[in-house]
């Protein structure tokens, strides 16, 4: 601490306005105030009510802040009516409960801003709270059946990096919309001095339809307990606890018991408030830049989290290869990644036994994976099957491609069709539910299994926000990932272009350039390289890739779904040239 006074910036339109309730300990207050000065912009006015402190904190406040609103009570009104006494004189579009022993880090604010300006849904958020040496003290809380509360930590990777509705957070630092605040009267004043106002007022939200937030990318630490004494505190949160239970006996009597000794029940109870919780099962965190249905399955995880946010959305990677590439991107969309690959979750799945309320799985080699340790772990949840592409098919065009030049290939591509044929109806046959690509496929699944319910999902290609003129492209595109190598329909589709179709374009557009596109590309594409032919691997955008070229060229001669790159180019306003493989289920 210095001797010089700690200055609040004159905000004429704050749009945060902080309230401080002060009770004794002002050296912790004055070092709460210097951390909000420091790690806040100037957007937020200060109010600080003096709740009659016991010793000289109130004089000492005074002389060293300069800009703060002080509201000084003649009597200790409780927490609770100290804060709605702060919101009377509040200008700001949003409160700030912060504590006296609760000091912010720097950039704390955007991301809640951010949050509560594009989440209409949400009455309030809060930072991560941190004790003192950094580790994690609260991601929001839970609520029990007997009353009590538990706060979520979790020391699992990526626990803490993705948004997420919680039961309630602590009124330590929380952002509300003084509007909502305002409109259910505040904190209510039969808790007294504190202790359970703020999960009260959590459930009243809820009746309104009204969430909480933990958001990442904010963080606060607290000196837990230093703005009170421990005697006191516990005598008024024993007296407490009472009244809330009293208050809301039925619907606590719908929440789970969090006994602290049982590790499941707390990771279950962390999403117990949840309508509904969604289990994904995929081979990898979603290559959003490779193709092989991996945009689409990002966009259905995303937008399942977006479009429904009281639900849950998690997601479960057979192989975590590339994750740190990937994985936030999920996460910024309030979709939970599994720190765990498939192979290695039934220990994960068990500690959650019975949580989810429905199980999506893509692709056959994931199904025979997770199928038993779903209906060991998940009876009750829904399952939904994804056929992102019938694979069957593929593999049985490419056998009969292969006939002519390669019999023994040809025959082992049969046997693998037959085999993955009888995997996909086994699976379809197992489904609640099936989500197909297409209705040519929808059409067959349907015949397998007549009496499920078959809906098709297709992608949704969003293209640049400005469409590339004609005069500003050149040159013709092959894009896609190369994930299943030399045998992968991208790689047949590069050599059947290069050494096959693009001499008979070449004999009258000789200067024309073909850029080949896509992650990993095998020694055969990267052989075809010349000075006509580009292979650049792995691009970052594909769709302004995309809309930098005249034309996109898929000679694709097996595969099967819809292929993503071709929704991508029409999106770019970029014409393509298939065949009739590569155009099934565009209609």
């Amino acid at each position: 601490m210095t001797s010089a006074p700690l200055v609040i910036a004159p905000v004429v339109a704050p749009r945060v306005s902080v309230i401080l309730v002060l009770y004794g300990r002002a050296d912790l207050a004055m070092r709460a105030i210097s951390a909000l000065i420091a790690g806040t912009p100037a957007c937020f006015e200060l109010i600080i009510v003096d709740n009659a402190s016991p010793d000289d904190s109130l004089a000492v406040v005074r002389d060293g802040v300069v800009g703060a609103t002080i509201i000084a009570n003649t009597l200790n009104v409780g927490f609770g009516a100290a804060v709605s006494v702060g919101a009377l004189r509040a200008r700001g579009e949003f409160l700030l409960l912060l504590n006296s022993d609760v000091f912010v880090e720097s950039g704390w604010l955007p991301p809640l801003l951010a949050a509560l300006d594009c989440k209409a849904y949400l009455a309030g958020v809060s930072p991560m709270l941190l004790n003192l040496d950094g580790t994690a003290q609260e991601a929001g809380s839970m609520i029990c059946s007997l009353g009590g509360t538990l706060a979520i930590v979790d020391d699992t990777r990526w626990a803490y990096d993705f948004p997420r509705v919680v039961p309630y957070v602590s009124a330590a630092c929380l952002l509300v919309r003084r509007s909502v605040f305002t409109q259910l009267g505040g904190f209510d004043t039969a808790y007294g001095r504190g202790y359970y106002e703020d999960v009260d007022w959590a459930l009243e939200l809820e009746q309104q339809g009204l969430l909480l937030a933990h958001i990442p990318g904010s963080s606060a630490r607290h000196v837990r307990g230093a703005s009170s004494n421990l005697e006191s505190a516990l005598r008024h949160a024993s007296r407490n606890r009472d009244v809330f239970v009293d208050r809301w006996e039925q619907r606590l009597a719908r929440l789970p018991h969090l006994g602290e000794g049982s590790v499941a029940s707390q990771r279950r109870g962390r999403d117990e408030l949840t309508a509904d919780r969604i289990l994904i099962i995929d081979d990898r965190v979603p290559h959003i830049d490779r193709g092989s249905g991996d945009p689409r399955m990002a966009q259905i995880a995303t937008t399942l989290a977006r479009d429904w946010p009281s639900a849950r959305v998690t997601f479960l990677a057979e192989n975590l290869d590339n994750c740190e590439q990937y994985a936030p991107h999920l996460l910024s969309q309030g979709v939970e990644v599994v720190p765990t690959p498939l192979r290695d979750a039934y220990g994960w799945l068990q500690d959650r036994f019975g949580h989810f309320s429905a199980v999506i799985i893509s692709r056959p080699d994931n199904v025979a994976l997770a199928r038993e340790m779903i209906e060991r772990t998940q009876p009750q949840a829904v399952v939904v099957i994804d056929v992102e592409a019938l694979y069957s098919h593929r593999t049985g065009l490419r056998a009969a491609l292969l006939s002519a030049s390669d019999p023994v290939a040809a025959a082992a591509a049969r046997a693998l069709r037959d085999a993955q044929r009888a995997a996909e109806h086994a699976s379809w046959k197992w489904a609640n539910v099936v989500l197909c690509v297409s209705e040519e496929e929808a059409a067959e699944v349907r015949a397998v299994v007549p009496q499920t319910r078959v809906v098709v999902v297709q992608l949704i290609a969003e293209g640049p926000g400005v469409v590339v003129p004609c005069e500003h492209r050149q040159g013709a595109l092959f894009f896609g990932g190369f994930m299943a190598g030399e045998d992968s329909p991208n790689a047949d589709g590069v050599r059947h272009l290069v050494d096959e179709l693009m001499p008979l374009i070449w004999a009258s557009q000789p200067e024309l350039t073909l850029t080949v596109a896509g992650w990993n590309p095998p020694p055969s594409v990267v052989q075809r390289a010349s000075e006509r032919v580009a292979v650049v691997g792995a691009i970052d955008h594909p769709v302004r890739v995309m809309s930098a070229h005249r034309v996109v060229l898929v000679p694709e001669r097996f595969g099967a779904g819809i292929k993503t790159k071709l929704a991508e180019a029409m999106a770019c306003g970029t014409p393509f040239v298939t065949s009739s493989v590569g155009a099934q289920g565009l209609h």
